[in-house]
């Protein structure tokens, strides 16, 4: 499986959450198995073109847009 490690800023705190991502693609799907700072995991699968982005990229921004996504859902 390829690697992917990044961090993410979280609002407005600033706290930064890095990630470690493994992951596979099959044809246009990436499957993905998540592990975050502080023990939290993530897996799944989400479609991509590759004429438009490599996997790498595709996975690195699936992960900002989901952490993102989670940060509203901790926001006061």
């Amino acid at each position: 499986m390829a690697t992917l490690e990044g961090t993410h800023t979280q609002g407005a705190g600033g706290r930064r959450v890095g990630y470690h991502v493994e992951y596979e693609v099959v044809a246009n799907v990436i499957h993905f198995q998540a592990r975050f700072e502080g023990g939290s995991t993530h897996e799944g699968q989400f479609d991509f073109d590759a004429s438009k982005v490599d996997a790498a990229a595709a996975v690195d921004a699936f992960m900002q847009n989901h952490i993102k996504k989670a940060d509203w859902d901790v926001a006061p």
